[in-house]
């Protein structure tokens, strides 16, 4: 009796990749004179299939120089508000420096002066009131 086999049908022949964003890009960049496939007499090219890992490098640097501007950014900022905020401490330390200074007795008896009030140079008495329910 005969024996079934399975027949091994052969693969189809795999079509060439196609790498749709290199060929939008090489309309308009002549990228075809550095990245190509293996072709005779054109073994200084770049397979096509790097092209990608290539732009993901390009996009990773701009993202890393993106980060590093932003940051000196901030760091400018940082700096202009920590001065700004040492000129707003000095003035709040002279305002404050004037403030006590106006509440000094000296100081009151010099602006009361010119309204005609002047300073009382007899200590206070101290007055004691004794009602008659209370004794010595």
């Amino acid at each position: 009796m005969a024996i079934n086999k399975r027949r091994i049908q052969p693969k189809p022949p795999r079509p060439r990749r196609q790498y749709q964003l290199f060929n939008w890009l090489n309309r308009f960049l002549p990228l075809d004179r550095f990245f190509g496939d293996k072709e005779p007499g054109k073994e200084e090219r770049v397979p096509v299939k790097y092209f990608y890992y290539l732009g993901w490098l390009v996009l990773l640097l701009v993202v890393y120089e993106r980060i590093g501007y932003l940051s000196e950014q901030y760091v400018r900022k940082s700096i202009k508000l920590r001065s700004e905020v040492e000129d707003l401490r000095a003035e709040y330390t002279s305002i404050k420096a004037e403030y006590m200074k106006s509440g000094k007795q000296s100081e009151i008896i010099e602006k009361m002066k010119a309204s005609g009030l002047e300073e009382n140079l007899m200590p206070p008495h101290k007055i004691i009131v004794q009602s008659p329910d209370q004794k010595r």
